[in-house]
């Protein structure tokens, strides 16, 4: 069984920090629709919120190599 969770975004434009933020119906490209934060400033549109499954497993990713130890010169 899955349990989904709702994630949702700030009205704060990512693109340029606007708190000049108002929603409306956004045309996703694909012939739906979805209701998205709009930037008054710059114009760009994001999502309110996105739907995530919360029990998907998902492998840890790789440790980052260990950095080589600092010598004296």
């Amino acid at each position: 069984m899955s349990d989904f969770r709702v994630i949702y975004h700030e009205p704060i434009c990512p693109e340029c920090g606007s708190f000049d933020i108002d929603r409306d119906q956004v045309d996703t490209g694909d012939g739906l629709s979805e209701t998205a934060h709009i930037c008054g400033d710059c114009g760009t549109a994001w999502p309110l919120a996105c739907v995530t499954d919360w029990t998907a497993m998902v492998p840890a990713p790789q440790p980052s190599p260990a950095p080589d130890p600092l010598t004296r010169r």
